[in-house]
C-alpha cells in the first residue's frame, strides 16, 4: 500500500506514542491536538465522547474531553462492515483514512502481531506490546475468503499457518487499529463477592442459554430478586490473577462470564414471578456478556426453546421480541403454552 509522505507517521511502541519521531502523550487530547491539529468533538455518547481528526482518519474516545481512553486509526473502508452500521454512527468516525506510515514497535501492524494471534485470524486481531492493548479489525471485504468458510473448517486451519498467510498476503488486511494504554494493574486477592452461590433448595436446569439468559435478566436486573446483580466490570477486576478488561473482547462473548451465568443457581421457588418477558437488544444481561455488543449478529437468538425449559413457568404469559431473537420453532412453542408472543417475527 502506498503511504503519503505529507501524512504524519504515527508509531506506538512501549516507549510511548510517536508521532514525526515525537513523543505524545496519548492520554492527552491536548496533545493530540497539538500532533495531528483541530479536532472535531462530538456531544457526549452515554459516558463516552469521540474526538476526531477527520483529515488524518485519527479518533480518540474520552470520558470527560480531556483525557484520551483510546485511540484508534482508520486505514481503510471496508464495505461489508459499512453496510452493516447505522447512518447516525458515521457521525462517530473519521471521514477520512489514514495514508501515512503506521507503525507498533517500527513494524507494519501485521508483523507486529504475534504469530498465534495471525494463525486464528477471523474478524480481529487483539494484543498487547508492553502496558498498550491492540485490537486490529480485519477487512472483512477483503479478506471475504476467510468468512466464506464454514466455522469448522476455520477452526481446523488454525492450525496450520493459512489463515495467517491469507491475512499476511492481503493488500490492505487491516480497517482500524485501536491502541489502549492499560497497564497491568496490581494483583489482588478476590474479594469472593462473585463466588457461586450454593443453594440447598431446588434449582432450574434450563436447556437453552439464550432462554435462561433471558430469565436472569427479569429476575437479576428488571425485579432485583436474585442477587448478587451481576457487574462485568467488577467482576472482572475481582479475578486475582485472572483480571481481564472486559472491552478488550470487543464484540466477542466473555468465556468467564458465559460460565458464571450459565452455572449460576435460579431457585425454583422464584419461576412463578416471570410473568413477562421482554428480550431487547439493550438488555443489561447481554452487556455483561459482550460489552460492545451492537446487535449486529446473532449471539442471543433463542432458536428453539423445550417444554423442559417452560414447564417451571406456569405465569409466563406474555414475550414482547423487540429485538427479534425469537425464533420460528421458539415461537410455535410459547403459542402451545398459550404465552402471547408481540414484536418482530
Amino acid at each position: 500500500m502506498s503511504r503519503d509522505v505529507n501524512m504524519p507517521s504515527i508509531d506506538v511502541s512501549r516507549d510511548g506514542l510517536r508521532i514525526d519521531g515525537v513523543p505524545v502523550d496519548a492520554q492527552s487530547v491536548r496533545a493530540l491536538t497539538d500532533a495531528l491539529g483541530s479536532p472535531r468533538t462530538l456531544p457526549p455518547n452515554g459516558s463516552t465522547t469521540w474526538v476526531v481528526w477527520d483529515d488524518v482518519g485519527v479518533r480518540a474516545s474520552t470520558k470527560d474531553g480531556e483525557v484520551a481512553t483510546g485511540v484508534s486509526v482508520t486505514l481503510a473502508t471496508d464495505a461489508r462492515r459499512e453496510a452493516k452500521r447505522d447512518e447516525s454512527a458515521s457521525l462517530y468516525r473519521p471521514s477520512g483514512a489514514y495514508t501515512g506510515a503506521f507503525t507498533i514497535e517500527g513494524q507494519p501492524p501485521i508483523a507486529a502481531a504475534p504469530d498465534a494471534e495471525l494463525r486464528k485470524a477471523y474478524l480481529m486481531l487483539r494484543f498487547r506490546v508492553g502496558d498498550w492493548e491492540f485490537v486490529l479489525l480485519l477487512n472483512t471485504t477483503e479478506l471475504r475468503e476467510l468468512h466464506a468458510m464454514e466455522a469448522r473448517e476455520r477452526f481446523a486451519r488454525q492450525q496450520t499457518e493459512e489463515l495467517a498467510d491469507v491475512v499476511r498476503s492481503a493488500h490492505a488486511p487491516v480497517t482500524e487499529i485501536i491502541a489502549s494504554y492499560r497497564p497491568v494493574p496490581p494483583v489482588k486477592k478476590p474479594s469472593g463477592i462473585w463466588k457461586l452461590p450454593v443453594l440447598e433448595e431446588p434449582t432450574l436446569s434450563l436447556k437453552s442459554f439464550p432462554f435462561r439468559l433471558a430469565i436472569l435478566n427479569e429476575l437479576m436486573f428488571v425485579q432485583r430478586v436474585l442477587g448478587p446483580r451481576f457487574n462485568v466490570y467488577d467482576f472482572a477486576q475481582d479475578q486475582g490473577a485472572k483480571n481481564f478488561d472486559p472491552d478488550a473482547y470487543y464484540d466477542t462473548m466473555i468465556p468467564s462470564v458465559r460460565a458464571w451465568l450459565r452455572r449460576y443457581p435460579i431457585p425454583t421457588r422464584v419461576a412463578g414471578k416471570v410473568e413477562e418477558l421482554v428480550l431487547d437488544g439493550g438488555n443489561e444481561i447481554y452487556a455483561q456478556l459482550i460489552p460492545q455488543w451492537d446487535g449486529e449478529d446473532s449471539s442471543f437468538d433463542i432458536a428453539t426453546i423445550t417444554d423442559h425449559d417452560l414447564a417451571p413457568f406456569p405465569n409466563l404469559r406474555r414475550v414482547d421480541d423487540i429485538g427479534g431473537f425469537l425464533g420460528p420453532r421458539a415461537r410455535r412453542a410459547l403459542a402451545r403454552r398459550c404465552v402471547q408472543v408481540d414484536g418482530a417475527d
